[in-house]
């Protein structure tokens, strides 16, 4: 993934991106604009290493050989009638997992940071957002539970709790606003919200193992 120089008065995280890492981690936001998404393929090759590849079918609405393979394994499952968890080991290998980046103002450190997060997270701000337009004028908190089903819970803090952006927040949401993550994320702008990418897109809390190597 580029990276790119946002200037001294952003800052990131070593890793460039925040994320909620471990059960139990929180982040209180505040949403600058809308997300970008990324879509990856996270492949092993005979020696059982991982090898990663940019899924072109989501990131730029372009045929892909790996969503491909996922088709056939899915259409072989239903034609064999496999059950889900038959069906799954045929068609995991080839499976596309999505991150959304979202430029916020973080509420605790007070600076412009791009939250990374999983389309579970993304829906459940979509439908807030459906709800009340003026959910972009409140903070957010989302919590890493790891319960299943529930592995992300996103919370909106009431109006009256939701504190005014400080001065040098303000200013950074500004700057935020202006900066073209494009330079900076390989992917592509959330501008429809009602963005969808059929049945081989997936969470990545879906898979441990690939969240846990890659340290995602």
């Amino acid at each position: 993934m580029p990276t790119a120089n946002f200037g001294e008065n952003i800052t990131f995280s070593t890793s460039k991106f925040t994320k909620l890492k471990s059960k139990g981690d929180k982040i209180q936001f505040r949403i600058i604009k809308a997300p970008f998404y990324d879509g990856k393929h996270f492949l092993k090759d005979e020696n059982g290493n991982w090898d990663i590849h940019s899924c072109p079918r989501i990131n730029e609405r372009q045929d892909c050989p790996y969503c491909e393979n996922f088709f056939k394994a899915l259409k072989k499952a239903k034609k064999d009638g496999l059950d889900k968890k038959e069906a799954d080991k045929l068609t995991n290998p080839w499976k596309a997992s999505i991150s959304y980046y979202y430029p916020v103002i973080n509420r605790e450190t007070g600076n412009f940071e791009v939250f990374q997060t999983t389309s579970g997270v993304r829906n459940q701000i979509e439908t807030e957002i459906s709800l009340n337009a003026k959910t972009l004028k409140r903070d957010l908190v989302v919590l890493r539970t790891e319960v299943p089903g529930n592995y992300y819970i996103l919370s909106i803090v009431d109006s009256s709790e939701s504190k005014p952006l400080t001065e040098d927040e303000e200013a950074k949401f500004k700057i935020g606003k202006e900066t073209n993550l494009s330079d900076y994320i390989c992917g592509t702008e959330d501008e429809d919200s009602n963005v969808a990418f059929e049945d081989n897109s997936v969470d990545l809390e879906d898979n441990k193992e690939v969240e846990e190597a890659f340290d995602l």
